[in-house]
């Protein structure tokens, strides 16, 4: 584990157990998850990333960077004022993406939005879902979501079910 999560990587022995959390017990079963439905529906996963977003408040570790963090993105999605500070004009402009994403999703069940990146569906069996990856800059979906949680090395993990 530590030479795949070594503490200089990530600054502290916190921060590097929280990658490992990350990566095993929330990423890589949520790509399974989404390939497991994508046999039985339209299917779409995403991967909220804004390294500056505002922390939830009440989650804030004293002394921690908590930002895009667990359930960052539900201060795009729901215009709610529980953040540490209001969103700047760019991470507005994230929330409106995000909000038309989810928009077409609930009107159409597809979240197709014109003149926005293409939202791919995950693929059954495919041990690679496609992300989409929301962030400040233009959002797109990529194939390096796996890779950048050790995915396949999770999955060979007698503890951990992928």
């Amino acid at each position: 584990m530590l030479a795949r999560y070594p503490v200089e990587a990530h600054g502290s022995p916190y921060l590097a157990y929280s990658a490992v959390l990350t990566d095993s017990a929330f990423a890589c079963h949520t790509a399974r998850t989404a390939e497991l439905f994508a046999a039985q529906v339209p299917t779409y996963a995403y991967e909220f990333d804004d390294p500056q977003s505002p922390t939830l408040a009440g989650a804030q570790v004293p002394g921690l960077d908590q930002a895009n963090g667990h359930s960052a993105e539900l201060a795009y999605l729901h215009d709610f004022t529980m953040g540490e500070r209001p969103l700047t004009p760019v991470q507005v402009a994230l929330a409106t993406r995000m909000k038309r994403y989810w928009g077409a999703f609930a009107r159409f069940g597809v979240p197709v939005v014109p003149g926005q990146a293409t939202w791919p569906a995950a693929l059954p069996g495919s041990g690679a879902a496609p992300v989409l990856t929301l962030g400040p800059a233009e959002s797109g979906a990529g194939s390096s979501f796996g890779a950048d949680h050790q995915c396949a090395f999770w999955r060979t993990q007698p503890d951990r079910p992928l």
